[in-house]
């Protein structure tokens, strides 16, 4: 009764966006465990016996895996339970999650917390990008999308030089219980302010937009049939696998490794680099999806921010043998994070060349990119570093030579060249739904 006096005391545009910043604090606890290996990789390795940089690899990757395996029913539970449920629900998985994986014994037990906690993120973002269908207009879509970026770039940030100082005070599996701690307390959150549609708090207060609510398991296959025999979906996924796949592996799981072993640095230090990347994608996100909904175009802002991104990679390939002069790290890992603003136009563009009957399915089905991208290359970079270790340990960790880190650069841009060639075949939307009946898209 008295959440119902709430909603009643309030205007639809204020109680969506009080929802929407219950979902956005989920959301911003997905990025934080996306990326926190990289600040305890190190401490991983040597506590829980692991002495292959693959092994490693693949217990991070084993988040996107589930993740992307998750992408498809995530996006039907979107359109049939709805973004209240689901996310509650994901998020005391997660909860679970986090806690087995700080009091884990044996990497058995740290795959299988990592494993709870991929899957229980795993619906969060399509159900914030299905509640955002639900309760704001459409041509708000891609800035809307950027804020939500925003927020989980906030928890990247407390993911690095934050979490590496908590880590430095009191051990990393007393950080991961705090983690568990708060993942409980915001599932509590949306369970309690968050609300489908408009139809749930008033009958009469319907918007004017598509709900997709009338997908139910039945049509998946169609659905699912319809967003992947679509042609303009192909060079949208290619271009979050590229560009997110290569980003997450690197900045979530070999970053800090990196700047460590490579530049001498401490692990706070290291960390306040990778919070520069972040502060570039805080910026990033939010920019883009506002200039992509001012000036009406997707396409254009898509392929200068994935040539920037594929730049910096080539930059640092390139520049001094794998290893640029220290005070050039803050504006090359910055201007790569302000690259990674280009979430705010790939998702957008993922819905507009759809039915729109099928949103929740269409941005999981883009939603794959990354978390496959992701998935891949976690384990097959580490088995790049591991081809060229030289044998070195110290403190039980392996160091992994100049060399090494450089043919992980080099993988990455490779990867980004095929992905990018891709990515020309996109076409302009301007920034609305282009899709048509008949099965195919009708582009300007």
């Amino acid at each position: 009764m008295k959440m119902q006096q709430f909603f009643q005391k309030h205007d639809t545009s204020t109680l969506a966006w009080i929802m929407w910043s219950a979902l956005a604090l989920a959301y911003l606890i997905v990025f934080f465990h996306r990326l926190s290996l990289s600040v305890v990789l190190d401490r991983l390795m040597v506590d829980l016996q692991i002495e292959d940089a693959a092994v490693m690899g693949t217990l991070a990757g084993s988040y996107a895996i589930i993740y992307v395996i998750m992408q498809i029913p995530t996006g039907l539970l979107a359109d049939s339970w709805g973004s209240r449920k689901t996310v509650t629900t994901g998020m005391m998985v997660a909860c679970a999650g986090s806690f087995i994986f700080a009091l884990a014994p044996s990497l058995f037990y740290a795959f299988l917390g990592r494993g709870l906690v991929g899957l229980g993120v795993s619906v969060v973002f399509v159900s914030v990008l299905k509640f955002q269908v639900s309760w704001f207009k459409p041509a708000r879509f891609a800035t809307i999308t950027g804020l939500t970026g925003l927020a989980g770039n906030i928890g990247v940030a407390l993911g690095t030089t934050p979490l590496a100082l908590l880590v430095a005070g009191f051990g990393w599996r007393n950080s991961f219980l705090v983690i568990s701690v708060a993942t409980f307390f915001i599932a509590l959150a949306c369970w309690i302010l968050v609300r489908n549609g408009p139809w749930e708090i008033n009958e009469e207060e319907q918007e004017s937009i598509i709900q997709g609510d009338s997908t139910t398991f039945h049509s998946l296959t169609d659905a699912l049939k319809n967003v992947l025999k679509n042609r303009r979906t192909w060079p949208i996924l290619a271009s979050a696998f590229g560009i997110y796949g290569t980003f997450f592996a690197f900045s979530g799981t070999w970053s800090i490794t990196y700047l460590m072993q490579t530049y001498g640095l401490t692990r706070t230090a290291a960390a306040n680099y990778m919070l520069a990347l972040t502060i570039g994608m805080i910026i990033g996100l939010p920019l883009v999806g506002l200039i992509s909904d001012r000036i009406g175009q997707r396409r254009r802002p898509l392929l200068l921010l994935f040539l920037l991104y594929t730049s910096l990679w080539a930059a640092f390939y390139v520049w001094n043998g794998g290893k640029p002069p220290l005070e050039a790290l803050y504006p090359l890992f910055f201007l790569m994070g302000l690259s990674g603003g280009a979430s705010s136009v790939i998702l957008p563009m993922g819905k507009e060349v759809n039915d729109p009957a099928y949103a929740g399915i269409a941005l999981s089905v883009i939603n794959i990119g990354p978390f496959s991208g992701m998935a891949i290359m976690q384990p097959l970079l580490g088995y790049v570093l591991d081809l060229r270790w030289d044998g070195l340990i110290v403190a039980g960790t392996k160091v992994y030579p100049l060399a090494a880190y450089r043919g992980l650069f080099a993988t990455c841009l490779l990867v980004l060249l095929v992905c990018f060639a891709i990515s020309l075949a996109t076409r302009e939307t301007g920034c609305q739904n282009v899709y048509k009946k008949t099965g195919k898209a009708n582009f300007p």
